[in-house]
């Protein structure tokens, strides 16, 4: 069995992270959940600083100070585990990021071993001790919490910092750490981006199947959608299903019947289908010189499947230079994104992350040099 202290007054709170302060190194984790929401709803964070494992109460804290500034401590690095979902929890919470932080999921790939190394196996391997995970599923904001989910919650982080500490040790010495701590930056950017509602059109699936004008009422649509789950704290197809937003944007519905038609069900129409019937109206409303370019399928593009062959190659042959995989260097996605980025496909576009950080080290110039010939 575990031993832990369950934080949940602010006086608790204020010794909890002034001991945290007091090392060099925590282990951090959250629980959360997040099945019809827009935002994931906080329930429980784990902190261990290498003498105590504090399971610390969000339903209950009522003064936060004291944590932000132990995560934003620049002399204390956090060390989570597979953290994107984290980091996104500590944003929408506390509106910060751990600072230093540190992954050892991504620790873990750059020292050779598997690229989505789940926590279960990571513990296998370095302890022997095979995990209980059935609490995963668990609902975290039921009070009180069972002695089950507390050792749950407990063991994330006990088991994380010694394990954090040797793979840090590790990459130290294999001159690993910049590319690390470069990867650890690229997932706190991605996790920072904030999408405009006025393009989330972009994001809808077969979008570009739609005429310029059929694109102008998904694009009001889309923005109506975001801003409302944002507001209502709803999963976005708990608004609206995204294959009912395309639909109404394709055929125009003029009446709830048609929408239903459509395949609109019950609150869709209950609580949204005049509105969509609106937004309708304004999209069909827009100047012509005011619609939407047309959205172009990348892989319907001449040549998008000639130059993705070669960036592939060249991603290839980097990675038997380097000796990192070519999985870890450049996904589909960021080699989608790249193209996309270069042949300037969509309105919005992120840096790619191909040609920033410790893979534009490795890869840009070979990358450019193909991306110049299209």
């Amino acid at each position: 069995m575990l031993s832990y202290r369950f934080i949940e007054t602010d006086r608790q709170l204020i010794d909890c992270c002034k001991e945290a302060r007091q090392v060099e190194a925590v282990a951090l984790d959250t629980e959360f959940v997040r099945t019809r929401t827009y935002f994931p709803l906080l329930g429980l964070i784990q902190l261990y600083d290498g003498q105590h494992v504090s399971l610390i109460d969000p339903l209950k804290i009522t003064d936060w100070q004291p944590f932000v500034e132990m995560l934003t401590d620049k002399n204390v690095v956090k060390y989570l585990h597979a953290g994107g979902e984290d980091l996104e929890v500590f944003l929408n919470r506390f509106d910060v990021v751990p600072t230093p932080m540190l992954d050892t999921q991504i620790m873990a790939a750059f020292l050779g071993r598997p690229s989505s190394w789940g926590f279960a196996a990571m513990v296998a391997q370095f302890t022997g001790i095979q995990l209980d995970k059935s609490e995963s599923r668990t609902d975290w904001l039921a009070r009180p919490l069972t002695e089950k989910q507390c050792q749950y919650a407990a063991a994330d982080v006990e088991y994380l910092l010694p394990i954090a500490e040797k793979l840090h040790q590790q990459a130290v010495v294999e001159e690993q750490l910049a590319y690390i701590e470069s990867e650890c930056a690229l997932q706190i950017f991605r996790r920072q981006i904030v999408i405009d509602p006025g393009l989330a059109y972009l994001d809808i699936s077969q979008a570009w199947q739609l005429t310029p004008r059929q694109l102008a009422i998904l694009q009001g649509l889309a923005e109506w959608r975001l801003h409302y789950a944002r507001q209502h704290n709803m999963a976005v197809n708990f608004v609206v299903k995204e294959e009912l937003l395309w639909k109404t944007a394709r055929y125009s519905p003029s009446s709830l019947a048609e929408l239903r038609e459509l395949g609109a069900i019950g609150p869709e129409i209950r609580f949204h289908g005049e509105t969509l019937l609106a937004l309708v109206r304004q999209g069909e409303a827009v100047s012509a010189d005011a619609l939407p370019r047309p959205v172009k399928n990348i892989i319907d593009i001449p040549n998008y499947r000639q130059l993705f062959a070669q960036l592939k190659e060249a991603v290839k042959q980097v990675s038997a230079s380097s000796g990192y995989s070519q999985e870890m260097l450049a996904s589909r996605r960021q080699l989608n994104q790249l193209i996309s980025a270069h042949w300037k496909l969509k309105a919005r576009e992120t840096q790619p992350e191909l040609l920033y950080g410790w893979r534009g080290e490795l890869l840009a110039n070979s990358l450019n040099e193909i991306l110049a010939q299209y």
